[in-house]
């Protein structure tokens, strides 16, 4: 009996048997260099198998899965079509390097480019990166890689050093009950397909490959992160508990009547949507939500080659607004920095980016990127309830020059006589300690605030929230974080400042009741978050979440903050029924 933790990424209770994978290490598969031009053959050769087994990959994928999943397997066929990538390749084959040596040369300088990256979604793109590289390698090799798939026999839970997304989709379905493993991150794309399966999830866990055996009992609770590898009766008898108890609340949620969410005292939360990305930004929907509270304006950036143009931000903000048929739509400004792999930009490496070049930083330092967003958002508003959002504000000055930017778009437009909404609400992005001190200048000039806890927790508690090491001082029921949090809202109540949050807390069950508590009147979550939280906010009373809040930032240590919010959340819900 072992129980093990990690940390939980995709939500639900699981049992089955282990099926240990451990992957081959690039190293292990070298062979003697020939000549140049045989190991260009060897590569161009690997590199047209590869094509062709990710064809096959994508079509399965597609059939058995959905078009999100297929998705993934095409972000792989994206980066083997990278010509100046294998251009890279090739130049070190003439060098005198074998081909699986080159691949393995030119991934090691890809590492050292995306370890510097701040933005955790952006640093484990590098991940697809490798899994095609280590593809390619074995291939090189003549050996089997990822794409052969692994055979189940029964109810499966797979534990792995790392997984990567060909891996999850070469699984049998039927079969397949969830995954552990010891690298990866939250938002891996291995992660975000087990969330479009529905199969639970854990990362982080050190050592499992070598604890865990094949065909042992592993049962894993994808929510908090827990592994119990060969389960005593008592152990198990508790995890079946909990399991049939997270049924039954699901089943619940999903059961709840649609429309808007009040509490039992009348006060309306709005839950609204995060976008951006081109899966999420498909799938809105006015019907589900009561709008979007944070669409990445960034991800448009990252699929050019070259600066986007004025027309075509406007084309895509324009789409995006107009599925929301009406609501409001708050879109982040670019929120990009000298640590994300964006070449056309030319940007400059730096040695600490989560302190660096980023964001309104660049806008205010590059006036024609930022006026370009700008005028096309302006545009936008004509097709919907636009709403503008600074991010990585941490002075006044910062803010009355984004606005100064903003008026001189709308200017340039007033006199091309094209149209927009005059009275657009613009917001900022609370996320750093600094905004957090200075709010009370801050609320002045803008409508409204949106709090991004997880880059203020992470600056908060001076603690990487991609470092599985620290991991335990990221976490927003930290009481410093709290105290922040409370103090966002006393500052919004006295300002008649509109109060949201778009950060991984807002989907929180237990951190909900603290954050209506401190006046917040939006959540913008995963669409997925959605029935729970609607669920959650129509069994809370306000003043009873206020004294919750009063009380949890008076308590000694996260642990007993959390404790305390949990069992709040739970009887909150358990008395309504």
């Amino acid at each position: 009996m072992h129980t093990l933790h990690g940390i939980g990424c995709s939500e639900g209770f699981s049992e089955g048997s282990v099926l240990v994978k451990r992957s081959i290490r690039p190293e292990q598969l070298e062979r003697p260099a020939k000549t140049a031009e045989e190991e260009l053959q060897r590569l161009e050769d690997s590199r047209r198998a590869l094509d062709e087994r990710l064809e096959a990959l994508y079509d399965k994928t597609l059939s058995e899965s959905g078009e999100e999943a297929a998705e993934l397997i095409e972000s792989y066929q994206m980066i083997a079509m990278d010509q100046p990538l294998f251009d890279r390749i090739r130049a070190k084959i003439r060098d005198g390097l074998s081909a699986p040596a080159a691949v393995r040369q030119m991934l090691e300088q890809e590492k050292s480019v995306f370890d510097a990256m701040e933005d955790v979604y952006l640093r484990e793109r590098y991940a697809d990166i490798e899994a095609v590289a280590h593809e390619l390698i074995a291939l090189c090799c003549g050996v089997s890689g990822a794409l052969s798939g692994v055979e189940l026999r029964g109810p499966t839970i797979v534990v792995a050093d790392a997984l990567t997304p060909v891996d999850t989709v070469n699984l049998d379905k039927k079969f397949l009950r969830g995954f552990v493993t010891e690298a990866g991150g939250t938002t891996s794309h291995a992660v975000i397909l087990a969330r479009t399966l529905g199969i639970p999830a854990v990362v982080g866990v050190q050592d499992i490959t070598g604890i865990a055996k094949t065909g042992e009992t592993i049962c894993i609770n994808g929510g908090d992160g827990t592994v119990l590898l060969s389960p005593g009766e008592r152990e198990k008898a508790a995890f079946d508990l909990a399991a049939a108890e997270y049924r039954r609340g699901k089943e619940r949620y999903e059961k709840e009547a649609p429309g808007p969410a009040f509490t039992k005292d009348g006060t309306r939360i709005l839950l609204a949507v995060n976008s951006g990305d081109s899966d999420t930004a498909d799938a809105l929907s006015p019907a589900v939500c009561d709008g979007v509270g944070l669409f990445r304006t960034e991800f448009i950036y990252m699929k050019e080659e070259d600066y986007p143009d004025e027309e075509t931000l406007f084309n895509a903000y324009r789409a995006a607004v107009v599925r929301m048929a009406g609501k409001p739509f708050i879109f982040r400004t670019l929120d990009i920095g000298g640590d994300k792999a964006l070449g056309y930009m030319q940007l400059p490496r730096e040695e600490n980016p989560f302190l660096g070049y980023r964001a309104v930083r660049i806008c205010l330092d590059r006036p024609a990127l930022f006026r370009t967003q700008l005028r096309a958002l302006l545009r936008a508003s004509a097709y919907g309830a636009v709403q503008i959002m600074f991010p990585m504000i941490t002075c006044l000055e910062e803010l009355l020059r984004c606005r100064a930017a903003l008026d001189e778009a709308r200017s340039q437009l007033d006199a091309e006589g094209a149209p927009y909404r005059k009275d657009i609400p613009v917001g900022i992005m609370v996320e750093t300690p600094a905004a957090v001190l200075v709010l009370d200048q801050l609320a002045p000039h803008v409508e409204f605030f949106s709090v991004g806890t997880n880059d203020l927790v992470q600056y908060l508690m001076a603690a990487d929230r991609g470092n599985p090491q620290v991991q335990g001082l990221y976490d927003s029921f930290q009481i410093s974080v709290l105290r922040a949090l409370r103090h966002i809202g006393t500052v919004a109540r006295q300002h008649g400042v509109a109060l949201g949050v778009c950060g991984e807390t807002a989907s929180s069950t237990a951190m909900v009741p603290f954050l209506v508590g401190c006046g917040v009147e939006e959540l913008s979550v995963a669409a997925s978050a959605l029935p729970r939280l609607r669920y959650l906010v129509r069994r809370l009373n306000r003043q009873d979440c206020e004294e919750a809040a009063r009380t949890a930032v008076n308590l000694p240590s996260a642990k007993q903050a959390k404790e305390f919010l949990c069992r709040f959340a739970q009887h909150s819900m358990e008395e309504a029924e």
